[in-house]
Parts: C-alpha cells; sequence; structure tokens
C-alpha cells in the first residue's frame, strides 16, 4: 500500500459563496469571480485593501524620517527618494518630525480614508 503524506485538506472541494464555483478547502480568494473565502468573507474583509498602521507610520517618521522611511511605507515613492536624496542636509528629518506630528493628530478614519488602498487583482 503506498503511503501518502499530503494532508486530507488538499482533496477536500468547497463551493465559493458567491458564484458556486468549485474551488479548494484553503484557497481565500475564489479564482473565478475574487470572492473572500473563509473568515475573512464572514468578516467583511476586502482581501484586496491594503491597511497602513497609524503608529507605525508616526514611528517611522520620528525615528527613520530623515530618509523617508514613513513615506515608502506609506506607498509615496517620490517623497520618499526625495527625502533619501537630501537626507545629508538633516531638512528631511525635520520635515519627518512634522509629518509624525501631522500623523499623529489625524483620527485614525481619516488616515485609513486617505492612505489604505484598493489593490486591482491581475488576471
Amino acid at each position: 500500500m503506498p503511503q501518502n503524506h499530503a494532508p486530507f485538506s488538499q482533496y477536500i472541494d468547497v463551493q465559493c459563496s458567491q458564484c458556486s464555483e468549485r474551488i479548494g478547502f484553503n484557497v481565500a480568494i475564489c479564482p473565478q469571480c475574487h470572492a473572500g473565502q473563509g473568515l475573512e468573507a464572514l468578516a467583511g474583509i476586502d482581501p484586496n485593501v491594503h491597511i497602513k498602521n497609524q503608529t507605525l507610520t508616526i514611528w517611522f517618521g520620528l525615528l527613520f524620517g530623515v530618509f523617508g522611511l514613513h513615506q515608502f511605507y506609506l506607498g509615496h515613492y517620490v517623497k520618499g527618494s526625495m527625502y533619501l536624496v537630501f537626507c545629508w542636509t538633516l531638512v528631511p528629518m525635520i520635515v519627518g518630525w512634522v509629518d509624525a506630528a501631522r500623523t499623529f493628530s489625524m483620527s485614525s478614519f481619516k488616515f485609513n480614508q486617505r492612505y489604505s488602498r484598493h489593490v486591482a487583482l491581475i488576471n
């Protein structure tokens, strides 16, 4: 008798909650309709939205603002590059502190509204 070391869950198929397509048990997003499966679908979380952490952004601005790390984290690559180019002047450090203060004073709703982004799926 041949031994099979594959987990049993790979042989289980379930139906997509949106389009009823047969998909694997461990699939998080339906390949047919791109609907979230499992706990993500039950919680109402869209797996295509990348949420940024406000506290982490503040710390990046305070500690590594001279290099523009907070701008790179938020997806502002051109601004982050400008911080990096002029880091020898220490002006980006002061601007990073100002950015951290602005982010600190911003409500979490406004922060998520401004910096969370929807990522398009590529087929």
